[in-house]
């Protein structure tokens, strides 16, 4: 069942949508004003409460105090407490947030199994406090992308090869459809599930093991965190979901920009709803 949000519900979330393209397409924090937009109208409307405004104010503040250091206990003990932090809003465990029912259990098709989407208004906050803790994450000219021709094959042949894995497991097969709430699933995939992920998956883990660990250990071991993180799908989505985390790895270490590994991630995920069983087929 679709749910049609209400107009000030849609205020938040557009909102939030301006603070996060603000934050990914430049390299200043121009996105603090539109994110403070976002909090005071999600207050406003109900889906945050103070508390969750603490939550996130209390993250924001550790990420911008920590990156004052270099070295010693107060910028680890930060970044513990930032990367705890992150974490606990990505798996929604973190009070005072009431993200936005808008599919309830619909069924893309007959073979798939129920798929439920919310608007969340706590795991795009992950977005701000780890560019505040990195604020060189998004680097200069975040949306000029410069690969060679060979690295632009190595991706688009990725995103050939990883559906016809996801088949080979199981997990999915060939069933194209374009349903009806498609613009949906793409403002909320894209600027949100994507971004996040990205954020937090290849901008900040991959980027902090690339510091002690050869880039390719990095990306093995960034990919096998974001493989696990989809652990609720089963065994087989870990093992699709890690070989995709190395293409975005991949991408994001070719480029230099966390933007394209952001683009390369909303684009597999739209050829896996447009072409086959979403969000995974019925056992």
């Amino acid at each position: 069942m679709f749910i049609f949000p209400s107009t000030p519900e849609l205020i938040v979330w557009l909102l939030l949508a301006v603070s996060i393209v603000t934050a990914i397409s430049s390299s200043k924090p121009w996105w603090s004003l539109p994110l403070g937009m976002t909090l005071i109208s999600a207050l406003w409307v109900g889906v945050l409460t103070p508390i969750g405004a603490f939550v996130v104010i209390i993250g924001l503040a550790v990420a911008y105090m920590t990156q004052k250091f270099s070295r010693g206990y107060w910028y680890i003990a930060g970044h513990i407490f930032v990367l705890g932090w992150a974490i606990a809003l990505t798996i929604h465990a973190l009070p005072g947030f009431h993200n936005l029912l808008v599919l309830d259990k619909v069924i893309t098709s007959p073979d798939s199994v129920p798929f439920t989407l919310y608007f969340n208004l706590d795991k795009p906050m992950i977005v701000f406090g780890l560019l505040l803790l990195l604020p060189n994450m998004m680097g200069d000219k975040p949306i000029v992308w410069q690969l060679t021709a060979k690295q632009w094959l190595g991706i688009g042949v990725g995103l050939v090869v990883l559906p016809l894995v996801a088949m080979g497991v199981g997990i999915v097969k060939p069933d194209f459809i374009v349903p009806s709430w498609i613009g949906w699933f793409i403002f909320n995939n894209l600027l949100f599930t994507c971004v996040a992920e990205e954020v937090l998956f290849r901008g900040y883990i991959q980027t902090q093991l690339a510091r002690k660990l050869p880039i390719v250990w990095a990306i093995i071991f960034a990919s096998l965190l974001f493989g696990i993180a989809h652990i609720a799908g089963g065994v087989m989505l870990v093992i699709v979901a890690a070989l995709a985390g190395g293409l975005y790895g991949l991408s994001y270490y070719w480029s230099k920009k966390l933007t394209l590994a952001i683009a390369v991630h909303f684009c597999f995920n739209l050829i896996h709803l447009l072409f086959f069983t979403y969000p995974l087929l019925k056992a």
